[in-house]
């Protein structure tokens, strides 16, 4: 059976605190199936020879909280690798907040992310009082 994706010949860097190592990443469908040296075949094979292969990073600290509601890749951090974040970790979010509140949390966050509260009462929705 052919795998859907080989990367070979990578350098590995896992984000254990391994050592980075020369393999090849086989992947089927959504899933990391095999890391190591692969006999097999694949619909599609990558040469990283040179290049590192990392798994997507996640960032624990971002300020994307109002930026995803109108970039929901999140676009300056997936550039990077980022494939996940942590959102309100200053103290600070988006949520929960009711109607009257708005105005100022734009305003404060104007004063922290530097984005014109003009920006972010247009740009999200405000349609939530609470996480759930």
């Amino acid at each position: 059976m052919a795998h859907d994706l080989i990367i070979r010949g990578g350098t590995v860097v896992d984000g254990t605190g391994a050592p980075p190592r020369t393999a090849d990443v086989v992947i089927d469908g959504d899933r990391i199936v095999e890391v190591g040296h692969s006999e097999g075949s694949a619909r599609r094979e990558i040469d990283a020879d040179g290049l590192v292969v990392t798994p997507g990073f996640v960032d624990i600290h971002t300020h994307l909280d109002a930026q995803l509601a109108w970039d929901p890749i999140g676009s300056s951090a997936c550039w990077h690798g980022v494939t996940s974040v942590v959102l309100g970790n200053c103290g600070v979010t988006f949520a929960p907040v009711a109607p009257g509140g708005r105005q100022a949390l734009a305003e404060m966050m104007e004063s922290v992310e530097d984005i014109p509260a003009a920006s972010i009462l247009q740009g999200l929705s405000w349609n939530w009082e609470s996480y759930g």
